[in-house]
């Protein structure tokens, strides 16, 4: 049975679907009005083309237009809780199309900023089960450094992923996803091959 991988064009889910590209899966990617959609369905769809697998996208744009609007200024990632949004859509997809299972990629890291996460996970799971779909979080409580490491051992080239939230051709080196993703490089004792604008 097809799984569906959850896809954004960063150094987690690239790893995840280089790690298991044996698996009979489809990608998909949403744009749920992410300042840098552009840039990451680019390097999301590039992989999963060098991996001959699938590559869908669900534009969402006017739905994070929403969840912005009134705001003084636009955030870079109008959804906080955007997997809270993300993965039940995919699940219902995943059940109305003869999916097995949905995988999303998120790890250790991306937990820590929002306090409530387990909670969010086992009601998505509840939900889940309700659609007779499995989801499979693979990499949650692994390290962002043991990630890319896992990513690299097979064949995962990072150069070919985008994380910073701005959506310039060159990661800006300030952001929290930039921050999180130069961390990543020193703790796994790696030399960083990324662009930065600011070191």
């Amino acid at each position: 049975m097809r799984s569906l991988f959850l896809v954004s064009g960063g150094l987690d889910s690239t790893a995840g679907i280089y790690r298991f590209k044996e698996m009979d899966f489809d990608c998909l990617f949403f744009n749920y009005g992410q300042r840098s959609f552009r840039v990451q369905s680019f390097y999301a769809e590039k992989n999963c083309r060098r991996l001959n697998k699938k590559f869908m996208k669900i534009d969402l744009q006017n739905l994070g237009n929403y969840f912005s609007s009134g705001k003084w200024m636009r955030p870079h990632e109008p959804i906080t809780h955007r997997n809270s949004v993300i993965i039940p859509i995919a699940l219902a997809f995943a059940s109305e199309n003869g999916y097995e299972s949905v995988y999303s990629f998120l790890v250790n890291e991306e937990c820590r900023y929002e306090t409530n996460k387990p909670m969010i996970i086992s009601s998505l799971r509840e939900l889940a089960r309700s659609l007779r779909v499995n989801l499979v979080f693979p990499f949650l409580g692994l390290s962002k450094s043991f990630v890319l490491k896992l990513g690299l051992q097979a064949g995962m080239d990072p150069k070919m992923t985008y994380s910073c939230i701005l959506g310039h051709k060159y990661h800006c080196g300030k952001c929290s996803q930039c921050e999180l993703r130069k961390l990543a490089f020193i703790e796994a004792g790696l030399k960083d091959p990324t662009l930065y604008q600011v070191i």
